[in-house]
């Protein structure tokens, strides 16, 4: 079952790649929900996907990490340094924000996520620039514009971090503008969301109550889960949905004729959907990987698990199954993406991991029937007549000379 789950896994991504429309679940979320939202965002570098739990006990504070990649040795020194400007700023608290743009340690925190996370930044702001650049003529471009004070004719010399202060501003004035297209608005999130996240973790740091958090913080890095698995071939899996073969010569050229179909074939398989011998190189997401954790432990209390991107649709599957089971999962939503190289946690309860893997394989097999019929039906009818950015306003106040001093 486990080898039919992957391969229809793979066969689903390629023709049905986003089920429905993304969702976000910002509501009801404690303060630690949402540093662990925040310390999600600046702990996830280039395309990596970063999940963090936090777990709060009365003396300290358990702080759960794990990523979809192998953790380097930079890695680890820049947690080091981020842990240790925690620390600091958590033991020697101050009551005004103002007073925490001049401190060392909080410097020392923006210069070093910005820098670690500027690869991630510099798509994004590729993304927003586009916006810019296409549409430099529409009244809420020309507003971004000239508050952000850029010049469109050398936009690539924009000073970026700098923008990102700018952007997580901006947001706040035109989230709930229905007259703004979302794309735009959240291209400006994305970029806003790294000084919003450091501003919000400044905050929470220097605030006394909030000592326990980061003085006495036991952080757990788990390690990434990576296998080759064997998976069947498109054409076997299409198979068992079309028996006949003139049927299914007919499906597959249908396939093969629509481009985004047959670029995501060429990707899954390799230009080879008709042969068996195929392995693909499958992972344990981020958000899983704690959360097995959690079911080995049978911990059934409430727990957040942030991301620094939005939960695909099997990751989505699979925390609904074990909400059924009782577990209290709270996740930032789904960007309802099927990921072929998408992994089942290997739980110590056997039954738990069949039941959750027949659970997501009746999906499965329902995507596939539907999206089968849907073209099928298309044939027939042409035959018969084609993280997070929670700043208030005066945060801003006086962290522009800072901003001036450091970028």
């Amino acid at each position: 079952m486990e080898k039919e789950l992957y391969s229809k896994a793979c066969v689903a991504s390629s023709i049905k790649f986003a089920v429905s429309e993304a969702t976000e679940n910002d509501a009801n979320l404690t303060e630690s929900d949402r540093i662990s939202r925040n310390l999600a965002t600046i702990l996830a570098r280039d395309k990596e996907v970063v999940a963090v739990y936090l777990k709060i006990l009365p003396e300290k504070c358990k702080a759960y990490i794990s990523k979809n990649d192998v953790w380097r040795e930079e890695d680890d020194e820049y947690i080091s340094k981020i842990q240790n400007c925690l620390k600091n700023m958590s033991e020697n608290p101050v009551k005004k924000l103002e007073e925490a743009w001049k401190r060392e340690d909080v410097r020392t925190l923006f210069t070093e996520a910005m820098t670690y996370c500027s690869a991630k930044l510099d798509s994004r702001f590729k993304k927003l620039k586009q916006d810019i650049i296409k549409d430099k003529h529409d009244s809420h471009i020309k507003s971004f514009i000239e508050q952000a004070k850029i010049d469109v004719e050398n936009i690539n010399e924009v000073n970026k971090q700098k923008l990102s202060r700018c952007c997580c501003e901006y947001y706040k004035k035109i989230k709930n503008d229905i007259t703004i297209p979302e794309k735009f608005k959240r291209h400006i999130r994305k970029v806003g969301s790294y000084v919003g996240s450091l501003i919000d973790i400044t905050k929470c740091a220097i605030n006394a109550k909030n000592k326990i958090l980061f003085s006495n913080m036991e952080l757990y890095k788990l390690n990434p889960i990576i296998i080759n698995q064997p998976i069947f071939s498109w054409k076997r899996i299409i198979q068992e949905f079309i028996p006949d073969p003139d049927d299914y010569k007919v499906y597959e050229e249908i396939c093969l004729d629509k481009d985004l179909i047959k670029k995501r074939l060429d990707f899954i398989y390799d230009g080879r959907s008709d042969i068996e011998d195929i392995e693909q190189r499958i992972y344990l997401h981020a958000e899983l990987n704690i959360l097995t954790n959690i079911i080995n432990q049978e911990d059934k209390s409430r727990v957040f698990i942030a991301v620094s991107k939005r939960c695909c649709y099997l990751c989505e599957l699979y925390i609904e199954f074990a909400k059924l089971k009782g577990y209290n999962i709270v996740t930032p939503g789904s960007h309802k993406k099927i990921y072929h190289k998408w992994k089942l946690p290997d739980v110590t309860n056997v039954d738990f991991r069949n039941e959750s893997m027949s659970h997501i394989l009746a999906s499965l097999n329902q995507i596939i029937e539907n999206e089968i019929a849907q073209y099928t039906s298309e044939l027939a009818r042409s035959d018969s007549d084609g993280h997070s950015i929670n700043s208030d306003d005066n945060d801003f106040q006086n962290i522009d000379d800072m901003f001036d001093d450091i970028f």
